[in-house]
């Protein structure tokens, strides 16, 4: 959130960040600016939060200044910080306008920041997530390596200190222009918005969230340049299940170039198909209490809050996030049951913070209101969400046009989804996996030399069994047929 105070001289409101396009409107009219002014500019006379004070003095747009504070409205808690400690950090000897500071919120993992450089483990953890968008499950797993990459971040003697934590410029990745002169990048936010409108002119493109002011559009016709919307091309998707009927209406758009109607169509029907009209509950709160819901948990929403139990014993308290605070004596009776459970909450949270913010996925002929969650080597994890089954999790190929996808993968399981995208994209190299059918048959020679070789020192016997736990934890043993697989194996 933004709060500036801003001035039209000899007029000066107070705007808060972001807003509609109503209220903005309304606060043009406190500045003596025309309401139908397509491009509003005003001067930064204060501003919060202090990290921005280089726009202080200065002409913005009022329109950027507003997806700005969308963007920052849009970020979690970790990039907040790394947003405000790179903004703040002399050091980087950046010229920070406004332009600078809204592609700064899409470069982000160009810049890690370490809180506690204590943490090895937690701060290689950070670091590789932040650079990659990605932990394999047995990269996540392996807390010696993730130790050792933050013990090297930290000791590089690169780290910049802030009030926010110790700042790391990434050199290797490059910082990108996503916004290059007036049209504003497209980002999915308005949680209102029915239907998205993707405007393109020029090589430029608008993302016009309706229902809106038609203002908004007018504005984002003048942002690409275009005199006329006829001479532009039209895309619409939406997120919510709209019937058939009208959806077929709203595609005709794209040829008529009627969006102005298309807009007040939408003001004035209800054109979604009817849901049970109750209190907004987030996609991460619904899926957590369809997956424990369905492993025998019992879960209860108060607010923001749920109350997870187990044969009517507090076990732990959620809030909308991937922390888990510990309630009750289930904690110290069973910590293993806890851990697990904190791990399967974390990964419910990965991939609905994912979708929710994810754009659809943009191919022909693609039935369902698929999102793209990653895209790598013309190879594409998408996802769909229904409140009744939960998630679906596909990897499909793009054609060789890339206007469409091809051979589907199908999971219910999202591991199991990352793990086929890695190898499918190019990013795991496949020959470098062991398969479950290695896994087990390893675990069994591993129990029959830790049962039977009495030559091996504590060390080998120490690592054996360590190794023995690891694959344990990846694939659930057999124990019955398992030892029976045991006699046939021979020193």
């Amino acid at each position: 959130m933004i709060k500036a105070t801003i001035q039209n001289s000899p007029y000066c409101t107070e705007i808060t960040f972001p807003c509609t396009e109503t209220e903005l409107l309304k606060k043009l009219g406190e500045l003596g600016i025309d309401k139908e002014h397509l491009a509003p500019t005003g001067m930064v006379i204060d501003i919060e939060p202090a990290e921005l004070s280089v726009l202080m003095d200065c002409e913005v747009s009022l329109d950027a200044l507003n997806y700005l504070g969308k963007r920052m409205d849009g970020m979690e808690k970790l990039e907040e910080e790394q947003f405000l400690a790179v903004l703040s950090c002399d050091e980087l000897n950046i010229n920070w306008g406004l332009k600078n500071i809204i592609n700064l919120t899409f470069n982000l993992p160009r810049y890690t920041l370490i809180n506690d450089t204590n943490d090895f483990e937690r701060a290689g953890r950070r670091h590789l997530f932040n650079i990659r968008g990605y932990l394999s499950a047995s990269e996540a797993e392996n807390k010696e390596w993730l130790a050792e990459e933050g013990k090297k971040l930290i000791n590089s003697g690169k780290g910049i200190d802030t009030e926010y934590g110790k700042l790391f410029v990434n050199e290797e990745i490059p910082f990108e222009e996503m916004f290059k002169v007036t049209a504003l990048p497209p980002y999915y936010c308005d949680p209102n918005a029915v239907v998205s409108v993707e405007v393109s002119y020029n090589g430029e493109m608008e993302l016009v969230d309706l229902p809106n002011e038609d203002i908004a559009i007018k504005k984002a016709l003048a942002r690409l340049g275009v005199n006329s919307i006829q001479d532009c091309k039209l895309e619409v998707d939406s997120s919510f299940d709209i019937a058939d009927e009208w959806w077929a209406k709203i595609k005709e758009v794209e040829n008529t170039k009627e969006l102005f109607g298309l807009n007040n169509l939408i003001k004035t029907e209800d054109i979604r198909i009817k849901q049970e009209q109750e209190q907004p509950i987030s996609i991460f709160n619904k899926e957590v209490m369809r997956r424990l819901d369905n492993e025998g948990y019992g879960v209860t929403a108060d607010g923001k809050w749920l109350t997870v139990t187990l044969n009517g014993n507090a076990v732990v308290k959620i809030n909308d996030s991937d922390i888990i605070y510990t309630d009750g004596d289930f904690y110290d009776k069973d910590k293993s049951g806890v851990a697990s459970l904190s791990e399967t909450v974390r990964r419910i949270y990965e991939y609905c913070s994912s979708y929710e913010k994810a754009a659809p996925l943009k191919a022909e002929d693609l039935s369902g209101n698929y999102r793209c969650l990653s895209e790598f080597n013309s190879t594409v994890l998408a996802a769909k969400y229904s409140e009744k089954y939960g998630f679906e999790f596909v990897i499909w190929d793009r054609t060789f046009d890339g206007k469409a996808v091809c051979q589907g993968n199908y999971h219910n399981d999202y591991l199991a989804a990352k793990e086929d995208f890695a190898i499918r994209s190019g990013l795991v190299d496949s020959d470098r996996l062991f398969g479950v059918d290695d896994l087990e048959y390893m675990h069994k020679c591993i129990a029959f030399t830790l049962e039977n070789d009495d030559s091996l020192n504590y060390e080998q016997e120490k690592e054996l069994s360590e190794l023995k736990e690891r694959i344990e934890d990846i694939v659930p043993t057999q124990t019955d047929n398992q030892e029976q697989g045991i006699q046939g194996l021979t020193m």
